[in-house]
């Protein structure tokens, strides 16, 4: 008998097929203006507008020109000769639920159902000032056979123009333990 090790089971293109999928996308967001340590959230809505179910709905989040190169959420770093050619400007606290892929800045969050919408969201913390575009782009599966469309005929992708201040959010904790923005902020 043979026994699977890392990476048994399951192909995660199995479910994959050549087909285009027709979606629309009724929100997606990400605040313009953030505080440097105040935590906010990236979030994509997906709905499924045709009649067959999306295999594995997955979004490729990228920053500035690096493409998957640089890590999601981060930027080109400024000095040379790094084991890394990125650097953070956002901690990433929780991606997805269950959404991790192999893929670089790739999560998918599984079959999506014809009718259906489903969510993305990223719960992230600014860590680096200054003035950034995160971008993000929206497949039917991991390999790319299955792809989406919107009903212009376009591939499902966004831009957001985000300033991170250089002054980090003032905030104050309530005798109940809640943190809140304290006001003049």
């Amino acid at each position: 008998m043979l026994v699977s090790g890392c990476g048994g089971g399951a192909r995660q293109d199995a479910a994959d097929r050549d087909a285009t999928y027709r979606v629309t996308v009724p929100r997606a967001s990400f605040p313009a203006h953030q505080d440097l340590a105040a935590a906010t959230e990236l979030r994509i809505a997906v709905h499924n507008d045709d009649d067959r179910a999306i295999p594995n709905l997955a979004a490729t989040i990228t920053a500035g020109d690096g493409g998957t190169s640089i890590a999601a959420f981060g930027q080109q770093s400024p000095v040379s000769g790094q084991a890394s050619s990125s650097r953070p400007v956002w901690i990433v606290d929780a991606g997805p639920a269950d959404g991790d892929s192999a893929y670089a800045n790739t999560w998918a969050i599984g079959r999506l159902a014809p009718g259906a919408t489903k969510t993305f969201v990223w719960r992230v913390t600014p860590i680096t000032p200054g003035s950034y575009r995160i971008r993000y782009a929206l497949y039917g599966s991991l390999a790319g056979k299955s792809k989406l469309q919107l009903k212009s005929g376009a591939t499902p992708h966004g831009v957001f123009h985000v300033r991170v201040s250089g002054r980090p959010a003032q905030t104050k904790v309530t005798p109940g333990g809640r943190i809140v923005s304290v006001a003049g902020n």
